[in-house]
């Protein structure tokens, strides 16, 4: 259970280095167009790629590495295994209803607005 756990918690360390290479990336990506490096730089989005990459592994590794991160996430890994999950017959009544209640909601909100609409028209 200790190694399920585990691949768990090194998935999530893995989707946290992915997102960080991307907002690198990005943030990057922009920096350079602000500043027009592409002119004062051939290789700019080469080396953007790069430093993105390497943003993320370096992320991913303190992750990896460090005890207060892997200890928590293995506490938050332990919590939702103890979660009792709605069955599918309530997660998709649950679902129905909900779009319902928007759908009269929504109904509602709109024969006021008409309502208020036709009134300021009339006043106007």
């Amino acid at each position: 259970m200790e190694n399920q756990r585990q691949k768990w918690v090194n998935l999530v360390f893995t989707a946290v280095a992915i997102l960080v290479a991307i907002i690198a990336f990005v943030g990057l990506s922009k920096i350079s167009a602000v500043y027009n490096l592409e002119s004062a730089f051939k290789q700019v989005d080469m080396a953007i790629r790069f430093a993105s990459i390497g943003f993320g592994l370096a992320t991913g590794l303190v992750l990896y590495l460090n005890e207060q991160s892997n200890a928590f996430m293995n506490e938050v890994v332990l919590e939702m295994s103890r979660v009792t999950w709605p069955a599918q017959k309530d997660t998709t009544n649950a679902t129905i209803w909900v779009v319902l209640f928007v759908l009269i909601a929504g109904g509602i909100l709109g024969a006021f607005d008409s309502l208020w609409a036709w009134i300021m028209k009339s006043i106007l």
